[in-house]
This record gives C-alpha cells, structure tokens and sequence, in this order.
C-alpha cells in the first residue's frame, strides 16, 4: 500500500503522528500507572507493532497511549487510529476495538473502505496486539457498565459562526451533515460501549432529536456526560445554534 494508494485522512494522520513513540517502566512507576505493551508480528515478515498503554490500577482506565511499528503506512495508521480510540477508555472497552471500527475512523467516504482487503493483515495485527495488551489488565477491576466517562473523546475544532448559508439549507440536507458529523465523531466512541446513536429528526428550533441503541439506553451518562458532548461537538462543527435532546418512546396504555 503505498503512498499514492492512501486516502485523504490515512494521509493526515501519517503527516501529523500523534501517538508515535513509546513508555520505560520508570515513566510508569513516576505516574503511577500499569505499563502494558501489546506485540505483534516481525521486522523481517509482514511488519510489527508495539503498542504502549499507561493503564491506571484504581479503574483500568488507559490514561496514555503510544506505539511503535516497523512496517508500512497502512499498518502505522492503524496504530495510530487504535491508540486514539484507547485513550481514556477503560480495557474492557479496548478490547472492543473491531477492524471495521478502524477502518471506519480512517475512511474519506462512508461507503468506501480505508483498508482495502490486501491490507486486512494489517488491521488483524493491530487486534492481536491490543488483545495481548488487554490480557495484561485482566486483574485490574473495571465498571462493568453505566461508565462514568463519556465514551466520547470531545476534540472538535470550533467552526465561528457555523457552516455558511446553514439557515438556508433544506432539512434534509442540514440531517444529511449532522449525520455525517455523528458518524464521524461520535458513534465509533459509543460502540466501544456496544453502543449506538440515531438521528430522529431536527426541529426548526434546532433541537436535534436522537435515540439511543444498544447498551446506551441504559447507561446513565447517556443522558448526562454523553449527551453534552454530542451537543458540544455539532454545536462547535455544524452551527452553535443547535441543541440536543433524547427521543423519548411513548409507552401505550
């Protein structure tokens, strides 16, 4: 996969490594953390990857993340993708890292893979490695459910003033850009706690109506921690007009 090959974000990413990098047992021991390195595979064959974590004993949550990787671009970017996904989450939600949650965090288009299937090794080795990384933890308690911590890491770039002519696009194209925002920036974070969101609909006061799917609906920050980042980030991406509320299902009587 070489550099030609590569789409817009995997690009970004190479130019701008964020994770790259990796911990001594005494950084861990001076920040009181757990070091746990998952590794996988070999410089002579298919490439390696070491990932890093800094995982805090008192709840398993991931307080930093770096990694290492002799091999190509493809497999770099993966690294990348997984350490951003594992920051501040606990291990239990690392270990629900899936190959099509990194493929979706690294794809221009929603409908066009990032990784295409020549490159399926690299995704694998990226999974084997968190899943040796996460064996290391298994001792350490963790919340079962109902995290404290919003799954969603909120980095959005504020947008001044919104996205131009936002007051005069039609419905269907403003849902059509909230969307787009949500699949981005929110749904991977909540699948990791096996998760999901979905647009209802948006009113003309800006209210954005979403419902909860899967675990979210019943986890309490869903409509505390969860939801305000959902609101910060189209506020900050799409226009600061914009609000967020939770579609309530009406029981029959």
């Amino acid at each position: 996969m070489d550099w030609a090959t590569l789409n817009k974000k995997i690009r970004g990413k190479l130019e701008n490594l964020r994770f790259v990098g990796f911990f001594t047992a005494k950084e861990a021991e001076e920040k009181g953390m757990r070091l746990v390195t998952g590794r996988e595979g070999s410089i002579g064959l298919q490439g390696m990857v070491c990932l890093y974590w800094l995982v805090d004993e008192a709840d398993g949550v991931i307080a930093d993340a770096k990694f290492q990787v002799f091999g190509s671009p493809a497999l770099i970017a993966a690294a990348e993708i997984a350490s951003e996904l594992a920051l501040r989450k606990n291990y239990d939600q690392a270990s629900r890292i899936s190959a099509e949650l990194l493929d979706k965090q690294a794809r221009d288009r929603k409908e066009i893979p990032a990784f295409p299937e020549t490159q399926a090794s690299c995704l694998n080795q990226i999974l084997s490695a968190i899943d040796k990384a996460v064996h290391q933890c298994i001792d350490i308690p963790f919340a079962a459910s109902d995290y404290e911590i919003t799954p969603i890491e909120w980095d959005a770039g504020v947008l001044p003033g919104g996205i131009p002519s936002w007051n005069e696009l039609s419905e269907s194209q403003k849902i059509q850009i909230i969307e787009e925002v949500i699949d981005k920036e929110v749904r991977p974070y909540v699948e990791l706690d096996a998760g999901g969101v979905k647009v209802i609909g948006l009113e003309a006061n800006g209210e954005v109506q979403i419902a909860y799917e899967g675990a979210c609906t019943t986890c309490h920050s869903s409509t505390g921690s969860t939801l305000s980042a959902i609101q910060q980030i189209l506020k900050a991406r799409v226009h600061p007009s914009l609000s967020v509320i939770p579609h309530v299902i009406q029981e029959s009587r």
